[in-house]
């Protein structure tokens, strides 16, 4: 009983708070350092991820009364898996804005950064309906659908990252290695988590620690990121003070 308590503790409570802290800073650097102005893509996503987190602590700690239990759990779930597909798209939106910024005033690569969001958003869609329709013996689920989605989001990310970084170095675009690393990290952040999930999908618990870890070392990455405010461009002119006039 007292072990079962300790892992009830650290997965429901001690981990998510500590993945809420780390990408609550994020969100507080985004705000301070005026980023939604450099990447607002990304910033909303940070911001997103922030509230989402929050928002499943204060569930965590309702008090649902028995007569509301089940129509509350249905609502949950419903929201619970919409939200895993709008941050799916979200983070592909966040792959494709690095290379859309990247470009700078090269319209040739901004017009392909903004086709292929729309391809690889497509393709998620359609490998994910493929998946649902697929025949079998027990009726799909709302949480099968979003299983799917978050797999076919994964191996799209993958796709799209290495595209990104083959064109970055073709076209030898500028970026900071604090960007590259979070570029590279949301690329693999899903196809991490998919396979330690699926690795360990015989130990809940395990799973559940092993998930709330990935995505904390995750948000330190962002923070660390983001911490010392917006990325400035090696062409980037200085502002010069004009003398005031007498």
């Amino acid at each position: 009983m007292p072990t079962a308590l300790t892992q009830n503790w650290l997965v429901n409570i001690v981990l998510p708070t500590v993945a809420l802290a780390t990408i609550s800073f994020s969100a507080f650097a985004v705000w301070r350092h005026g980023w939604f102005s450099l990447r607002p893509v990304l910033s909303i996503y940070i911001w997103v991820l922030a509230i989402t987190g929050a928002l499943s602590l204060i569930v965590y700690y309702l008090q649902i009364p028995e007569a509301f239990r089940y129509a509350a759990c249905r609502a949950y779930l419903v929201i619970y898996n919409s939200t895993v597909g709008l941050m799916c798209f979200f983070s592909v939106a966040v792959l494709y804005e690095f290379l859309f910024r990247m470009a700078e005033t090269n319209k040739a690569v901004r017009r392909t950064a903004v086709i292929g969001f729309v391809i690889t958003i497509s393709g998620i869609i359609a490998l994910t309906y493929a998946l649902m329709t697929q025949p079998t013996s027990t009726p799909r689920a709302l949480t099968d659908g979003a299983r799917f989605l978050y797999g076919a989001t994964a191996l799209a990310l993958l796709a799209s990252g290495a595209l990104i970084f083959a064109i970055k170095r073709s076209r030898s675009f500028f970026l900071e290695t604090r960007l590259s690393v979070v570029l590279a990290a949301v690329t693999l952040y899903n196809f991490i988590d998919l396979s330690a999930a699926f690795t360990l999908r015989r130990s809940e618990q395990t799973r559940l620690v092993m998930g709330d870890v990935i995505w904390i070392c995750f948000s330190i990455l962002l923070y660390w990121a983001l911490k010392n405010g917006p990325a400035i461009s090696a062409t980037a002119t200085s502002t010069v003070e004009l003398p005031a006039k007498t």
